[in-house]
């Protein structure tokens, strides 16, 4: 009766493991989840990345594509290699929302409050927008631009921020990216595909002119692939022998002709994995 009541216990375990890891892959809170079909992009995303963090060289970039194609998973799968690199310690990352920062005034209120600078600014008064922004980054610096302490701006709807007035934001952050201050990267994520048309000169002049897309380019037999990926257990899964039984079934699972016709109409409708991942849920 006690060796039951064990297996049992230990069977339940197996399965709370399973549906710990399964939550945290759909709901994209897992670092270790996989990046489907975007490993060139990435590649591209933490080079840049790395020569601001190392090299102290400033950067613009766009990340493109539509709603759930994988731009904040690709993005926060290269803040978290770069921010395992020894000399990464002191980058600093500041994180804008469109819907959230309306107008520059809340924006810099925000950059204040996430470069922990309220007490060095405290009821200093500047006279625009870009004074204060220079008074903030110059603060960061220890002595020359190589010692500086590196500031990785993310904006998300990117677009929301060039309909704001004048687009003062984008463009003294643009700016400051093309000089010779502080090492800044500049990342913005967008929906919009001519996200540049939107920009006024002066600010698409300042830009890298840096795009990454991202389009789900993937077909159906690729699909399926993700699908048994995403359902399968790692191989670091503590119990081997369970790990093994539920990839069988995984396996058996994608194989079936009422699953396969069920994943086909959701893939014909829509391809994103944000998309497959409420499926799965």
């Amino acid at each position: 009766m006690s060796s039951r009541k064990t297996k049992s216990n230990a069977h339940a375990e197996c399965l709370s493991q399973v549906q710990r890891i399964l939550r945290e892959r759909f709901c994209h809170h897992s670092p270790h989840s996989n990046l489907f079909g975007v490993q060139v992009q990435y590649k591209h995303l933490i080079e840049l990345l790395k020569r601001t963090a190392i090299y102290g060289e400033s950067n613009s970039v766009l990340i493109v594509g539509p709603r759930g194609s994988g731009k904040t998973t690709l993005l926060n799968h290269a803040l978290k290699e770069l921010m395992e690199i020894e000399v990464s310690e002191n980058v600093i990352q500041v994180h804008l929302n469109g819907l959230l920062q309306t107008n520059e005034k809340i924006a810099l209120k925000e950059i204040t409050r996430q470069l922990n600078l309220d007490n060095v600014v405290e009821d200093k008064v500047f006279g625009s927008f870009a004074e204060n922004l220079s008074f903030l980054l110059e603060a960061l610096q220890k002595g020359d631009r190589t010692s500086s302490c590196p500031v990785i701006f993310i904006l998300d709807e990117f677009d929301i921020f060039a309909h704001q007035k004048n687009q003062t934001l984008l463009y003294n952050l643009f700016d400051i990216s093309q000089s010779a201050q502080t090492p800044v990267a500049v990342i913005g994520l967008t929906c919009r595909l001519d996200i540049l048309e939107l920009l006024e000169k002066r600010v698409k002049s300042r830009f890298s002119h840096r795009q990454i897309h991202l389009m789900n380019s993937f077909d159906f037999p690729q699909y399926l692939k993700i699908f048994k990926e995403q359902l399968s257990l790692p191989a670091e899964f503590p119990d081997k022998a369970f790990a093994e039984r539920w990839n069988e079934n995984v396996h058996c699972l994608s194989e079936d002709s009422t699953v396969l016709e069920v994943l086909q109409k959701h893939f014909s409708v829509n391809k994103n994995l944000q998309s497959l991942h409420m499926l799965l849920i």
